[in-house]
């Protein structure tokens, strides 16, 4: 691949004219960051594993693409990463400064990070709260939480029953990664009540606890 000129650095107010403009601003922090404060409205890919596979399912080739990252470096590999795959319009990057971000007016918001040890006795309740399990159907028949229902990220679209937005959720996977990215998601797309169970299959396997097996033959 030929030398790219380097990617610019971008100041809060350029993103979010971008942003009102149709640009998408892609996270690439790890979930604990991205969940603790983030821009609304963004997606949510971390630099640390499939980035690249996940951009190129999710994102359209033609959108313009505003990165935020750790520092300089990680916007280079992320952009590089990007292009790999034909994501070809990034418009720039943006560090997490949340001083910044405020002066600049931008609408913040965060998403609660559970583990199951901590909501256990709520699973096991009759409370409302919705597990949305976004691994592949493949998993998903190998076992799943008790009581969830499946989501997968590969085609998510929020829109799809059983979801529903006005009853709160908690997304899940196997250890995190594609959880985070897909409630980042689903809270483009409505202002719900929307969770992580950041460590899904592997933290409730870790506690002892059964799975739930889907009856194939209804």
């Amino acid at each position: 691949m030929p030398d790219s000129p380097t990617l610019p650095s971008i100041m809060a107010a350029q993103l979010a004219q971008e942003q009102r403009e149709g640009a998408l601003v892609l996270d690439t922090r790890p979930a604990e960051q991205f969940a603790s404060l983030h821009i609304r409205g963004s997606i949510q890919i971390s630099l640390m594993g499939n980035f690249a596979s996940w951009a190129a399912i999710i994102i359209d080739p033609a959108q313009k693409v505003l990165l935020i990252a750790e520092n300089a470096n990680r916007a280079e590999e992320a952009r590089n990463r990007l292009l790999r795959v034909g994501l070809t319009h990034i418009i720039g990057y943006l560090l997490s400064d949340e001083n910044e971000w405020r002066k600049a007016g931008l609408e913040l918001s965060s998403i609660s990070i559970e583990r199951c040890e901590q909501i256990l006795r709520i699973l096991q309740s009759d409370s409302p709260l919705q597990l949305v399990d976004v691994r592949s159907r493949a998993e998903w028949l190998r076992g799943h939480l008790p009581g969830a229902f499946s989501l997968p990220l590969l085609d998510l679209d929020p829109k799809n029953r059983p979801f529903d937005p006005s009853k709160p959720s908690l997304v899940y996977c196997h250890e995190g990664y594609r959880a985070t990215t897909a409630a980042s998601i689903l809270l483009r797309e409505s202002a719900g009540d929307v969770g992580i169970l950041i460590d899904g299959i592997e933290g409730w396997s870790a506690l002892g606890l059964p799975l739930e097996i889907p009856d194939t033959d209804r």
